[in-house]
């Protein structure tokens, strides 16, 4: 695999497995431009990303959707096998089971955004039923920090099927090939569809319009730091940083300008002048103008 360094003196990735790959391959959309991203969560989150300079990435095969990396893979081959003729469907599962071998001890870490601000189904599921808050964030500028931080930021496919990725057609002309092609080409392929599985969701999320800061499932140690652990009464959770402060200062940006909007939940405690009071004691007096209440008329049961 040949190097280079990034910003932060680790090496990039320029073969196949690219984040450039991740985020703007065949297989995904890439981002659209001049667009704000909704994270909903909670206070104390809050601070250790706008106070800290911290983003935390979450384990993806242990999030709310059960098939998450698994749906991508599953539909493929569906797809795969309608361009096949029943004699080739042994081969088919051969190559799967061979290249795929390792899958399952693969995970990638991911941070979550959402085009939508002030949902009620997201101030239910990520911000404490609305108790919690919604930061704003500068899409080009989380884009430009999450390539040099190693983690690209992604939209996430809620496709029904993957008949018309161009990946399916690859596949089945290698399984229909008699030698199965070069061995490279197979690893490229199949690197290429394991690169994109943290991208396909199950459409039943769809109303979430979900983006990601996503760690390749590959070497992720090696870019991202060493793990973290959160520990709680009855779990224990394994987290990778992305240092937001830190990348901004490496690339020249305002950290201050990352942030468009700080949205009060509807069910919150916190109070506009409190949260104010709270940057401003923290050095971050420039948002303390982009603090709004939400309009979201969620009522707690």
């Amino acid at each position: 695999m040949e190097n280079h360094t990034n910003c932060d003196g680790k090496p990039e990735m320029t073969n196949q497995i690219s984040p450039d790959n991740l985020r703007g391959g065949r297989e995904v959309e890439t981002c659209p431009e001049a667009q704000t991203l909704y994270h909903y969560t909670d206070f104390n989150a809050m601070r250790g990303i706008i106070s800290n300079g911290e983003i935390w990435l979450w384990n993806l095969r242990r999030m709310n959707d059960s098939q998450e990396m698994q749906y991508f893979i599953k539909e493929l081959k569906i797809a795969v096998r309608k361009l096949l003729e029943p004699e080739f469907y042994a081969r088919m599962e051969q190559l799967f089971s061979e290249n795929l071998k390792d899958f399952d001890t693969l995970s990638s870490y991911a941070s979550c955004f959402s085009e939508y601000a002030d949902d009620a189904a997201q101030w239910t599921r990520y911000a404490k039923n609305g108790m919690g808050v919604c930061i704003a964030f500068n899409r080009e500028m989380l884009a430009k920090i999450g390539d040099a931080g190693h983690a690209p930021l992604c939209k996430v496919n809620y496709s029904r099927n993957c008949d018309n990725l161009e990946i399916v057609k690859d596949l089945a002309s290698l399984i229909k090939t008699e030698s199965n092609g070069s061995t490279e080409k197979i690893r490229e392929t199949f690197n290429r569809l394991i690169t994109s599985s943290p991208l396909f969701k199950h459409p039943s999320f769809i109303s979430e319009k979900e983006y990601r800061l996503v760690s390749l499932p590959y070497n992720v140690t090696e870019y991202l730091g060493e793990p973290h652990f959160f520990v709680e009464e009855t779990n224990i959770k394994k987290y990778y940083i992305l240092k937001l402060r830190n990348v901004c200062t490496a690339l020249n940006l305002k950290y201050a300008d990352l942030f468009e909007e700080i949205c009060i939940g509807p069910q919150a405690r916190v109070t506009k002048d409190v949260l104010s009071d709270y940057f401003t004691s923290t050095g971050m007096g420039e948002l303390c103008k982009k603090i709004k209440l939400s309009e979201c008329p969620l009522r707690r049961f």
